[in-house]
């Protein structure tokens, strides 16, 4: 049945459509799939045939970030599209045609700029993205270690930064990767910037990169001079792409455009690391990477009003950036999350409304390793991911559509890790409609040309009639149409056979806001606050001023206020650093060491006497000046009545209690420290100069620490240097 209705597609073109009454697009419900050029007989196909599509939107891709085109000039010469280039237009007035076919059956058309050939900086992405997250990742086994011998250093733009962007079997040239641009030469562009600024409420101010111009020379600190790729014609002509953007899709006659932004390599190259870790092993966050992505929408939507009002707008978002907390890197987490409180506007734009395009997730190339996997009790399957991924975004408030992949996924890469790939079968699309499905207005793939690796994998037309009568209904005739092919490319054995089970937990939107952020307030561990529309949780003692997503008090995601997200919640303290930490090292005696016996006053036993200089963890006792004192979090200070870090308890003395005998130091310690130089600080404990030790207790939790061993007061000290990220209370 499956060969024979798609054989009928192929072999019978539709002459001539009729104008469907209602427009294609209703109350956000879509059902669309993008498709890759190269060949203009997919367009042909897909027009002939567009009443009988089960899908009611194409996006045809890419358009470069860096294009330019003149308004009337009917060119796609300076586009990138590579409908056909053959053409004296490029395929304009061919795809204009077509077009007008598509809208004429129901279908509406977008235009995506980007992709991932048009994001991708061979050298950056290589030195940044790939070499600083170690060499035992999927990526760096099939490029540097391939290309480069496992050397850094062997990657060069003779072999494209060791194939880092596209291996050498897809025939990619240098010239086949770009950037997006920053045109500072556009009036548009600096009004964006104006917005974004002004509206920020990061804690870090934007940096703007307009010097990053196809064919400029960038010197880097990595190594030496290298060249951006791209191209730099609008820049001679004095264009702004986006803009020429909006002026192409009005000259074609189109239904919106979309944005398809994956610069990893711009979060890992101006990430911000607190930690001063140059792999985000402390978690990073990527301020700077929003910015950019916030000021290419916002200069596409001033145009839009502009010049072409009724065009909507998409994007294309990365599955993990609606996901709170720190940032490790390569991912865009937290991307779309760090929008909505600065731009809750830009945000529903895409949302919501007339212009609304949709926010759609790229809910695939997702890896079953433990290393990629969300966090329990998130399952690891393709299913349970895609459902994790997408309530990450109505927790956030963000309206989006649920993406997915036919064929082979592009990550892991199939070359070196095809074991950890999840390709979309049958029954998971069944489970992901099922579960997922129902709680989102829309649904969309990539792509509508490419075939099955194995017969295991959901065929095009399979996926697009399901998931078209779970998002416009089964009675919808279209859903009952194919999506035409170019050969033969159903395998032996596939099925159209979807199974479909009940609903799955309904995904809940933003919690409520915790009390506000108090710069006066010492926060330890658990305790929750609000700050600038985010909830927080301290993961360990941090001193009072500390700032809202330095380590110790990570974000934990969008918050509500009497039903709504906002972002109007307390100020930023003056500075943005975090407050001091506690530096003293922990001692430990190097051999038994007897500590004088407790004592008792009126029936109350005193605890062990407090030592000054040693570092107490929370709710540890002690007895000083003839009082007991516990205390609230770690500590090396004085007990006081002043210092919040103490509770003063009953008064003690006389008596005897047990004697207390230090602990040995742990027989791996191998670095003994010249006592007379003085120990530096960071991270709240001293840097030692030597040996690492697995885990050391503070703050009440196991951190993974280095140790070394110096001489205090005549014995052995333990000092430790913690990553708080590494925090297991």
């Amino acid at each position: 049945m499956l060969l024979t209705s798609f054989a009928l597609a192929a072999a019978t073109a539709v002459s001539s459509v009729q104008a469907l009454a209602n427009p294609p697009v209703t109350d956000g419900k879509v059902v669309g799939g993008y498709v890759l050029f190269g060949d203009p007989m997919k367009l042909k196909l897909l027009a002939d045939n567009a009443a009988n599509l089960p899908i009611n939107r194409v996006w045809l891709s890419f358009v470069r970030p860096d294009l330019y085109y003149e308004p009337g000039s009917n060119t796609l010469v300076g586009v990138g599209l590579n409908y056909n280039n053959t053409q004296a237009d490029y395929g304009f007035a061919e795809i204009k045609r077509y077009v007008q076919k598509l809208q004429a059956g129901g279908v509406e058309v977008f235009l995506a700029m980007g992709g991932w050939d048009y994001n991708c900086w061979p050298w950056s992405y290589s030195y940044y993205s790939i070499f600083n997250y170690g060499s035992t990742t999927p990526t760096y086994q099939s490029t540097i270690q391939k290309y480069g011998g496992g050397q850094i250093t062997g990657c060069n733009e003779g072999n494209q930064f060791c194939y880092s962007c596209e291996p050498p079997s897809n025939g990619n040239t240098f010239d086949s990767f770009t950037i997006f641009p920053e045109p500072g030469n556009s009036a548009t562009w600096k009004q964006a910037q104006d917005y974004v600024t002004k509206n920020s409420k990061m804690p870090e101010s934007p940096v703007w990169h307009p010097e990053l111009v196809g064919g400029a020379k960038y010197t880097t600190e990595k190594n030496g001079v290298v060249t951006v790729p791209g191209s730099n014609v609008w820049a001679k002509k004095g264009r702004d792409p986006y803009q020429d953007l909006v002026y192409v899709a009005k000259d074609l006659g189109l239904d919106g455009v979309d944005i398809d932004y994956e610069e990893f390599w711009h979060a890992d190259m101006f990430k911000t690391d607190s930690s001063a870790q140059k792999n985000c092993g402390n978690g990073c966050t990527l301020y700077q990477t929003v910015y950019k992505f916030s000021a290419i929408l916002q200069d596409v939507r001033i145009n839009i009003k502009n010049i072409y009002p009724s065009l909507k707008l998409s994007t294309a978002a990365s599955a993990a950036g609606a996901w709170a907390g720190t940032w490790w890197g390569g991912n865009h987490k937290g991307l779309t999350l760090n929008m909505v409180p600065s731009y809750p506007d830009l945000v529903q734009f895409l949302g919501t409304g007339a212009n609304a395009g949709g926010w759609n997730i790229m809910t695939y190339d997702l890896s079953n390793s433990a290393v990629n996997c969300p966090p329990s009790p998130a399952s690891c399957t393709l299913d349970g991911q895609v459902n994790f991924y997408m309530a990450q975004y109505t927790a956030a408030g963000i309206v989006a559509n649920v993406g997915y992949e036919i064929g082979t996924p592009a990550y892991p890469p199939p070359a070196v890790d095809a074991a950890h790939a999840m390709p979309l079968s049958n029954s998971l699309t069944g489970a992901i409609i099922s579960a997922t499905q129902p709680y989102y207005k829309g649904g969309f793939f990539w792509e509508l040309f490419k075939p099955q690796a194995s017969p295991n994998d959901i065929h095009v037309t399979t996926l697009a009639r399901v998931l078209c009568k779970a998002v416009l209904g089964a009675n919808t005739p279209r859903c009952s149409g194919s999506i035409p092919i170019l050969a033969n490319d159903i395998l032996p054995g596939s099925s159209d056979t979807v199974p479909i089970g009940p609903p799955g937990p309904t995904p809940s939107g933003p919690p409520p806001c915790a009390e506000p952020y108090s710069p006066t307030q010492q926060y330890t561990t658990a305790m929750k606050f609000s700050y600038n529309g985010y909830n927080y949780m301290c993961s360990y003692w941090v001193a009072a001023g500390t700032q809202p997503g330095q380590p110790g008090l990570p974000q934990q995601g969008l918050c509500s206020s009497n039903g709504a997200v906002t972002s109007t919640l307390a100020p930023p303290p003056s500075s943005t650093t975090a407050g001091p930490k506690p530096t003293t090292s922990a001692v430990q005696t190097s051999s038994p060491v007897t500590l004088p016996p407790a004592s008792t006053a009126n029936g109350t036993p005193c605890s062990t006497p407090w030592v000054a200089g040693t570092a107490y963890n929370g709710a540890a006792q002690v007895s000083y000046k003839g009082f007991n004192w516990v205390t609230n979090w770690w500590t090396n200070s004085e007990p006081s009545t002043t210092d919040s870090s103490w509770k003063q308890l009953s008064a003690c003395g006389g008596g005897s209690g047990p004697t207390t005998t230090a602990a040995q130091p742990p027989t791996s310690a191998s670095v003994i420290v010249d006592p007379t130089k003085p120990a530096t600080t960071a991270n709240g404990g001293a840097i030692f100069n030597g040996a690492s030790c697995s885990t050391f207790g503070a703050w009440g939790c196991n951190f993974q620490c280095q140790c070394s061993y110096v001489t205090v007061n005549g014995a052995f000290a333990l000092q430790y240097q913690c990553n708080p990220s590494s925090a297991r209370c």
